[in-house]
């Protein structure tokens, strides 16, 4: 059994505290409450594929099921990205007041965003179980694997463009302005079929494109290589690591700098 010392256990007890406050936080007052969680992504879904099936046609079987999984991954890391990213500056009041570890403040957006990206999630398994016939269910363990991927990749953009943005404002600005960019350059709303081959596996080198394959490969049983997935891991190591460092070097420097 394992013990946590009383700092430990401080921390969490912070940590879980935080993140319940995100929850409730983001759809207090609103009508329809928790179920943003899923209505949000399924009007993307409509809306992006009525355009990309009609107007822009995109030759991919099951597209609906196709699109849905990718924009509740990319939601997740968006949106928990981009707040996070000011995230220092906006609570420069409890930083300045208070002393706890830094980092409780990017985690609980990270984890709270979590639960709604799983809560999502749950719901299309729920609804692909019910209608959908042909289901590869024993490609579905792998569904917490790339969750805790895709936690360990925000985390890591998260610590690193906050922490960089308390010392450059500019940051922050320049995370706003990439979003969409990054969006069409991560297999979202297409296919990696669709591209040469060559630009396929450069694709590769922002992890989201693995993230998007194998979200699909779990739970449409489509093609995916291995080899560029195994890259695309590293990378977010790299990433991950990158973030620790540098929000370990600079967040002595906080109090100062908001």
């Amino acid at each position: 059994m394992i013990r946590l010392s009383i700092d430990q256990q401080k921390w969490w007890e912070l940590l879980m505290m935080m993140t319940e406050k995100e929850i409730k936080a983001r759809y207090k007052m609103a009508v329809f409450g928790f179920l943003w969680i899923f209505l949000n992504p399924l009007l993307q879904m409509l809306v992006l594929g009525f355009i990309f099936q009609f107007f822009i046609p995109i030759k991919t079987a099951n597209y609906f099921e196709f699109l849905f999984p990718g924009l509740l991954a990319w939601n997740f890391f968006s949106y928990t990205v981009t707040k996070n990213t000011p995230m220092y500056i906006n609570e420069r009041a409890l930083i300045q007041k208070a002393k706890f570890p830094r980092e409780t403040i990017v985690l609980s957006v990270v984890l709270s965003n979590l639960f709604h990206f799983l809560m999502a999630l749950v719901v299309f398994v729920l609804w692909e179980a019910l209608v959908v016939h042909e289901l590869h269910w024993w490609r579905w363990w792998l569904l917490p694997v790339i969750m805790m991927w895709l936690a360990f990749l925000t985390t890591g953009f998260s610590l690193l463009f906050s922490s960089l943005n308390v010392k450059w404002r500019d940051v922050n600005f320049g995370v706003q302005a990439i979003m969409p960019l990054w969006f069409y350059a991560t297999p979202v709303v297409y296919s990696l079929d669709l591209l040469p081959e060559w630009l396929s596996r450069w694709l590769y080198l922002n992890p989201m494109t693995a993230i998007m394959e194998m979200l699909r490969w779990t739970t449409l049983g489509l093609s995916i290589n291995w080899i560029s997935v195994g890259w695309s891991l590293l990378v977010t190591l790299v990433i991950f690591a990158i973030g620790v460092y540098v929000f370990k070097k600079e967040s002595p420097f906080f109090d100062d700098w908001v």
